[in-house]
């Protein structure tokens, strides 16, 4: 495996933020004929949104595709032979190209759908301690934007080795190990940015819940 050369992999950049630009949420629902997914509910164009807004076949269905134009981007670079530095910066760009649409002006989803394709299709098993927290706390407190938030910081020390080998790909070049983990700090730090509005709503009790109501609106004195 060698990094290409700089035109060719700026244009796998390119494909892979048009691929993860793709607004299948907002399509979804328009298609079923229940109107803008940006209307309704929290507005955002995401899996969790559209299970809200159009019911749970679109919404799986929104996140089936999500998770695929993050998947097939990477996986595809991967076949092609690109090192593990080349794919996490790839993946940063379909992450980003979910999260700033340029077909939506701009805005986006959240991102952890499509991120998770990513890692699925970079190395499986990177997933699994962000999997584990995002589960855990989802059934605990039943705030699908609290595991979310938690997933995303994961990646960061798993991308360092701090899990343990088993949890990262190696980098192939020393001199370009620091792209790649940065590559997945950012992506890291923007799923949180996206999530900022929900931390608000955590801290003052007025977050959904994935299922029932809003903490504040189970406990008046939360």
């Amino acid at each position: 495996m060698k990094m290409p050369g700089l035109l060719p992999f700026l244009a796998w950049c390119l494909a892979a933020f048009l691929a993860g630009s793709i607004p299948f949420g907002l399509l979804l629902v328009k298609l079923a004929g229940k109107g803008d997914v940006r209307q309704q509910g929290s507005g955002n164009i995401g899996a969790t949104n559209v299970l809200r807004s159009g019911g749970k076949l679109l919404g799986v269905a929104t996140l089936a595709l999500d998770v695929a134009k993050g998947l097939l981007p990477v996986l595809l670079a991967k076949q092609a032979h690109m090192p593990p530095e080349a794919l996490s910066v790839l993946g940063l760009a379909a992450v980003a190209g979910h999260m700033y649409c340029p077909w939506l002006r701009f805005e986006g989803g959240k991102g952890v759908a499509t991120a998770l394709g990513v890692i699925l299709a970079y190395h499986p098993a990177m997933a699994v301690p962000s999997l584990g927290a995002f589960l855990v706390l989802v059934l605990a407190f039943r705030f699908v934007s609290l595991g979310s938030i938690v997933a995303a910081l994961a990646l960061i020390p798993a991308s360092m080795g701090l899990f343990g080998s088993w949890a990262c790909l190696p980098y192939l070049n020393p001199e370009l190990a620091r792209y790649g983990i940065l590559a997945w700090i950012i992506l890291a730090l923007l799923v949180v940015r996206k999530h900022a509005g929900n931390l608000a709503r955590l801290l003052n009790g007025t977050e959904h819940k994935l299922w029932g109501t809003s903490a504040r609106k189970e406990d008046p004195h939360a």
